[in-house]
């Protein structure tokens, strides 16, 4: 989830103490690209949210599906692109890649709510990576830095007003371990600045300056491809920012 917390429709509007659950799920098809000789996909994500808020006697939720994103990458260095024979026999080395997610105002969103599931706006993502592995692949350390930039909501639920978000920086850190050739641990390190959102001009005063810790874990599962499970939690942040924490798990598949 690319936003900066609170959620739209929760303290951006006077609520105070407000807690947010939210259930999504996204299926991601990909294809996967030789570009010059190097590794390089495009992607479909189509998402569906539940979304559940409450402070006191306020109470708002909603349900449906999300905004389609788009999805391109390719590889700097350090991955070239081969056949699937010779990619098991690849052996691992540090590499590089860029990465774009673009995601069009398609979710279900009615401007009387005060959570809704789509954003009634565009945002494009760009990402860099760059991955480590210091022993052919046993062991993975991986840095990323993500940009986000947003056109504006030009019809605000509760507001009537045009809400418009500054861009996103996120940066990411990873590190994992093989425990056997089928399972693998990692450690997780997230932290979101910027972002701050305003109506009509009015700043709200909520710019991210979150910090998060998690962890994870890997299993192959042979021919039905491989479960990813990951778990992270807020532990540095401003006062008048939202404590959260976060389960995510990937099912992923090649064909």
């Amino acid at each position: 989830m690319r936003s900066v917390s609170p959620v739209v429709g929760g303290a951006e509007f006077g609520v105070a103490g407000i807690e947010t659950d939210v259930v999504s799920q996204s299926l991601i098809l990909s294809r996967i690209l030789d570009v010059g000789g190097r590794t390089g996909a495009v992607s479909l994500i189509l998402p569906r949210a539940g979304i559940e808020a409450a402070a006191g006697r306020f109470r708002a939720s909603d349900d449906g599906l999300g905004d389609i994103g788009f999805g391109a990458e390719v590889n700097l260095f350090g991955a070239p692109a081969l056949p699937r024979e010779e990619f098991r026999a690849w052996t691992p080395e540090p590499f590089a890649s860029i990465h774009f997610i673009a995601t069009a105002p398609t979710g279900t969103y009615d401007p009387d709510r005060r959570v809704n599931v789509g954003a009634n706006r565009w945002s494009l993502t760009s990402t860099l990576n760059y991955s480590h592995t210091p022993d052919e692949g046993a062991t993975w350390l991986e840095a990323y830095a993500s940009v986000s930039v947003f056109t504006d909501n030009d019809d605000a639920p509760g507001a009537g007003g045009r809400l418009s978000q500054d861009t996103l920086v996120q940066f990411e850190g990873h590190a994992s371990r093989n425990v056997s050739p089928d399972l693998w641990l990692s450690a997780d390190l997230y932290y979101a600045t910027g972002g701050a959102t305003e109506i009509d001009g009015l700043a709200l005063g909520n710019a991210a300056d979150t910090l998060r810790l998690g962890a994870g874990l890997g299993w192959r599962l042979g021919a039905l491809g491989q479960i990813l499970f990951n778990i992270d939690a807020v532990v540095a942040k401003p006062d008048d920012q939202p404590d959260g924490w976060g389960l995510r798990l990937t099912w992923a598949r090649s064909w």
